[in-house]
């Protein structure tokens, strides 16, 4: 009886070893491993997927060694070294590289632990107790402490399946199916049956047997054992009480740990932002707990990344008991819950729908979409699991590093106090993925974007000419080309504020292998883009694109491999030595400063005939209002508490010129003071009462709240111009609703800090159609307000140092203005149409189509990019016949706000089922999750 057992322990070790090398060297490594050690080195996954699949491919390999040369006659120790080492290693490295995510502190607890009590165990069994050194007898008697815990803790939870699947299989055995269908087969091929199929047939019900079946409760079994064995030796070296301390410290240890991880941050968050403050106390502290509140929301927004499931979805047990054991619902449930609170480190207490509701409030609290603020932590999550990357840069791709730019050059073309210039990029992919690049930039707001091309490679005659389209059409066709499977190159240049544009140009051509690159020669391998615009020069030279925000796209600096930089002709590498993270200088110096003329351009409209003149303005022409009342009206959210102390300068400016004190002979500002929902608005008629300094900012509202808070406050006050002051913001927290009140005074936004990025086109409307603009410097916005006003009804705009006037031929006009060669008049009128068409702008009723497709036919006379008329390249009939198909929609001119939200996929759910699958099919699911590993472990997510 003694060598039938030992026999079959010999059976089971060798039989499963063989099995699982056969696995890990025919399946795992050569379709997984090569995928998982290539994109470990290029960063696109953590470090611990590498170390378990280092450790998967190395245990049954090490084993194996240890079985032949160390137990090959003791059948015994063979079994305790599998299911004490082996099989609970393959089992914890092939949970971490297809079950596990994102690990938190609660499952780190668990599997670190679990580890150790796979180390100890395996020591014991080779060196057995250290009785030799007092250290390591201590490490010893606390390791196998810990293995008494969870020796119990992982047989229960494997017990759960162990049972089931023994039930199954009894079941099976009783059905006779297997007798019958080794019958036919034993009818049709007696030898082949009698000599292959019986003995595998039963061979294969055996291992599984001895796997499945039995390994939770001898796991249970030879870690208890081993635990019990190595106190009795340390009591009996260093005496009981020694030996009692050491459990009860790893007890009480174990047990507050796993106690105090099972507080998920997300019920605290969740009930600290319940119900929206009242008071200026509660705000802060909010505030005061805001560290909480994002750990808690972050970890809500990636319960899916985190988990295995939530507690609620978690029906698997409950579903497996129910049928294979015909057990009541009650009683299945009661099952399910027990199983449930063992599994608590890996389950989310909460439900699906809190990944809504923490986005929700973590942008009303935090001011800023969570994916752009949480960019780190949700990048790491992604990189946890297997989800795929969308090519269309999102949030997430904020300052990604995947498409190098290889060559910049900027080449100017000066006309006296005006140039052309353009700017010619060249990119590489360095990813296996097509990317898109992005960028946010700015120009003066005079000047005006002429062109855009796309090209395979530095040829002029072989690029894609941009085509001039309604904003929305554009925007559609593009986004469509982007989320196509196979997509082809287009680009979309954007205006989206006065001064701000957005570019587009996709798909970057992925990188290429070596064999690739030989045996398609003939496919692109980088892009090239040519970008050109006319400008005013400036004080300090030729303005240049200024970046506001970049995404995938990346530049290097130094001595190796920098990015090619050429500046008329000129390579100057150089001069981004300081600052690195430059895309490009602020200016270009200018090779002679002329003196400013006048210009004058015609324009013939149908029926109407109009003159753009271009006025140089000096300093002493600029002047500030008299006897004017204007509206202050400041953000308050929670963005703003980092502009306290250029607050503070702002009023204290208003104060000195004169807005204070309540008097028309100088001037006077009443100050409108906006809130969060659920606090109400104020209106403070003298705003020497205003102390920046004790106000609290909380929470978020944009820009169309403020200016609706205000219009509702402001009553029958009559303003000459109303100010927002507020900060950066967040456009990709703006909506597309178009309910705004009118606002006939000038709308001024006074940006504290910097630009944004964008706006939404109800607030560009709204602030052209005032007369308004944009700036960062409450000073310079009353400046041209004045200056504009003292200039009369034909000023379109007083920016950049020029005073723009647009009247019509039929008035009296001034003789004695400069009118510029009818060449030079003619490569000056995109800049002069710029003006027109702001000035048209604010004369004609833009709700109308007919009004907004005359401004677009006049954009597209002149080649220029306005908040109206975007520029896309295409490359093909089926772009353009979308394109035109586009354009001949009524909603042709509605753009909506590009959030860059990425919807994250879903990464599948282990322990929630509808239907049970057969234990047969173990196998099969196994294998095609392998396969679906091998093509799901990139990010893919969907961009709005």
């Amino acid at each position: 009886m003694k060598k039938f057992l030992n026999g079959i322990y010999a059976a089971i070790f060798w039989g499963w070893n063989l099995i699982f090398l056969s696995v890990v060297y025919l399946g795992i490594l050569p379709f997984i491993g090569i995928f998982l050690i290539l994109a470990t080195f290029e960063g696109l996954l953590p470090v611990d997927f590498l170390i378990s699949l280092t450790t998967l491919i190395a245990v049954p390999v090490v084993c194996t060694i240890l079985g032949t040369r160390k137990f090959i006659n003791q059948p015994v120790e063979l079994l305790r070294l599998f299911y004490g080492v082996e099989a609970p290693l393959v089992l914890l490295c092939g949970l971490r590289l297809f079950i596990f995510r994102e690990l938190t502190p609660a499952s780190i607890q668990i599997l670190l632990s679990v580890g150790i009590c796979i180390a100890a165990f395996a020591l014991e069994m080779l060196y057995g107790y250290a009785n030799r050194k007092r250290s390591l007898a201590w490490l010893q008697m606390l390791a196998h402490s810990l293995m008494l815990f969870f020796g119990v803790y992982a047989g229960s939870i494997l017990l759960f399946y162990a049972l089931p699947v023994a039930a199954w299989l009894i079941k099976e055995i009783f059905k006779f199916e297997w007798a019958i269908f080794l019958w036919q087969t034993f009818i049709n091929d007696p030898a082949i049956t009698i000599f292959f199929g019986i003995p595998l047939y039963f061979l294969f019900w055996g291992m599984s047997c001895s796997l499945f079946v039995a390994m939770p409760s001898l796991l249970a079994y030879l870690y208890t054992r081993s635990g019990i064995k190595i106190l009795n030796n340390f009591a009996a070296q260093y005496g009981q009480k020694k030996a009692i301390s050491g459990i009860l410290g790893v007890a009480i240890a174990t047990i507050t740990l796993f106690v105090s991880f099972q507080q998920q941050p997300q019920v605290q968050a969740f009930s600290l932002l319940q119900n929206p403050p009242q008071t200026d106390n509660v705000r802060q502290a909010l505030l005061a707990k805001s560290e909480i509140i994002r750990t808690g929301l972050v970890n809500a927004y990636l319960s899916n990344y985190r988990y295995l499931s939530s507690v609620k979805d978690n029906n698997h047990i409950e579903h497996m008991y129910g049928k294979i054991f015909g057990l009541s619902s009650d009683v299945s449930q009661g099952i399910q819950h027990i199983y449930n609170q063992l599994m608590s480190p890996f389950l989310y207490n909460g439900a699906e729908s809190d990944i809504e509701k923490a986005e929700k409030l973590y942008s009303q609290f935090f001011d800023t979409p969570i994916q752009k603020e949480e960019q780190n932590a949700i990048n790491h999550a992604l990189q946890s699991t297997s989800n795929l990357d969308e090519a269309k840069a999102g949030l997430l791709n904020i300052n990604q590093k995947k498409v190098w730019l290889r060559q910049q050059e900027v080449t100017v073309k000066e006309h006296g106090d005006w140039a052309d210039v353009q700017l010619y990029e060249v990119y590489e992919n360095k990813t296996r993925d097509v990317q898109e690049v992005f960028y946010s930039f700015s120009l003066p707001e005079s000047a005006v974007i002429t062109g855009i091309w796309l090209g395979d490679t530095a040829d002029l005659s072989k690029r894609f000419e941009y085509v001039l389209s309604p904003r929305g059409a554009a925007q559609k066709v593009y986004n469509r080309q982007v989320q196509r499977e196979r997509p082809i190159d287009p680009a979309l240049l954007e205006q989206v504020g006065s001064r701000h544009y957005r570019l587009r140009a996709f798909p970057i051509p992925v990188k290429r292998t070596p064999v690739e690159t030989r045996f398609q020669a003939n496919s692109p391998t980088e892009m090239h883009l040519w970008l050109t615009y006319k400008v005013m020069r400036q004080e300090q030279g030729w303005a240049l694109p200024q970046l506001g925000e970049k995404r995938n796209i990346f530049w290097t600096n130094g001595l190796i491999n920098p990015t090619k930089r050429i500046r008329n002709g000129e390579v100057k590498n150089g001069i981004f030595a300081e600052k690195l993270d430059s895309w490009l200088e602020a200016y270009l110096p200018a090779s002679q400063t002329p003196q400013a003329q006048i210009k004058q351009v015609n324009f013939s409209l149908s029926t109407d005939e109009y003159k753009i003149t271009a006025q140089p303005l000096n300093q002493q022409d600029y002047q500030l209002p008299k006897n004017q009342r204007f509206a202050i009206v400041l953000d308050t959210s929670r963005s703003m508490n980092a502009h306290i102390q250029e607050l503070e300068k702002t009023f204290n400016w208003l104060k000195k010129e004169g807005f204070a004190n309540n008097n028309l002979v100088d001037n006077d500002a009443d100050l409108y003071i906006t809130s969060i929902p659920g606090t109400e608005p104020k209106r403070i008629d003298d705003i020497n009462q205003f102390q920046p300094e004790k106000m609290t900012f909380y929470g978020t509202a944009q820009l169309k709240e403020m200016l609706q808070q205000f219009d509702k406050l402001r009553g029958e006050t009559v303003y000459d111009g109303v100010l927002l002051v507020t900060d950066e913001g967040s456009y990709e927290l703006s909506n597309n609703q178009k309910n705004l009140p009118k606002i006939n005074s000038p709308l001024w936004l006074v940006h504290l800090g910097s630009l944004p990025k964008a706006y939404d086109d109800t607030i560009i409307k709204t602030i052209e159609n005032s007369g308004g603009g944009v700036s960062t410097d409450i000073s310079e916005v009353f400046k041209r307000q004045a200056t504009k006003s003292a200039l009369g009804k034909s000023a379109v705009s007083v920016v950049d140092g020029y005073a723009w006037l647009m009247e019509k031929r039929t008035q009296n006009l001034n003789q004695n203005l400069t009118i510029p060669s009818p060449t030079d008049s003619h490569s000056f009128a995109p800049l002069a149409a710029r003006q027109l068409i702001l000035g048209l702008s604010r004369e004609k009723n833009l709700d109308q189509l007919a009004e907004l497709d005359a401004i677009h036919a006049l954009a597209k006379r002149f080649k220029v990019v306005t908040p109206y008329s975007s520029m896309i390249v295409l490359v093909n009939d089926e772009q353009r016949r979308q394109l035109k198909e586009a354009e001949a929609d009524k909603d042709r001119f509605d753009r909506t706000v590009e959030s860059g939200k990425e919807n994250l996929t879903k990464p599948s759910n282990p322990l929630k089922t509808t239907t049970i699958p057969e234990p047969s099919g173990g196998i099969a699911l196994v294998i095609t999750g392998m396969i679906f590993f091998i093509f799901t472990k990139r990010r893919r997510t969907h961009v709005n």
